[in-house]
């Protein structure tokens, strides 16, 4: 018995660790990361701050925020200053994370993808779930990449839990078919 709760503690401890660990490695880091390099960027969201060190490093051209409309937060008012000032598209797209999209929004999503000036930076709040699905999507319908190596983009690496209510972006990417001009 004794042997066992020793075992539980130190598991438990582990986890906790690990799990500090990769806390302060996505928030310290902003979550950004390539979808493709020179072409598309993901991230959690950004203060204004963040948001314009990033533009100026990644020459971005255009943000796809997947948080949707929020014309009285003030990181939606902050995003749409900086967009206007730095002369870049502002696309606004309202998943969720704890729902699988529908196909609708993803189409509009697909269609932002090959409209929007790049470099693109897709985001959502924390940039592991919503914009891990987006960059999975983009991996298949821009850069042509098969969905099995797609999928890598809904890891743990980038803060995405494939169990919980989050499981809904594997499950709809699982089943969706990429449009036919693939």
């Amino acid at each position: 018995m004794i042997r066992r709760l020793k075992i539980i503690s130190i598991a438990a401890i582990l986890i906790v660790l690990i799990g500090s660990i990769y806390y302060i490695y996505t928030t310290e880091r902003d979550n950004f990361h390539a979808i493709t390099h020179g072409q598309a960027y993901r991230s959690a969201q950004l203060n204004k701050d963040e948001l314009e060190y990033y533009i100026k490093k990644y020459n971005i051209r255009s943000i796809i925020n997947l948080r949707g409309e929020h014309p009285d937060e003030d990181w939606y008012i902050d995003e749409k200053l900086v967009s206007l000032k730095n002369n870049l598209q502002f696309y606004s797209l309202r998943l969720s994370s704890s729902r699988e999209p529908d196909y609708e929004d993803i189409n509009k999503l697909i269609s932002i993808f090959k409209e929007a000036p790049r470099p693109v930076l897709i985001h959502c709040k924390a940039g592991a779930d919503r914009s891990g699905l987006a960059a999975a999507i983009w991996k298949v319908v821009i850069d042509k990449e098969p969905k099995s190596i797609a999928k890598k983009q809904l890891s743990f690496f980038y803060g995405h839990l494939p169990f919980g209510k989050t499981s809904a972006m594997d499950r709809f990417f699982n089943k969706w078919n990429p449009p036919s001009d693939n």
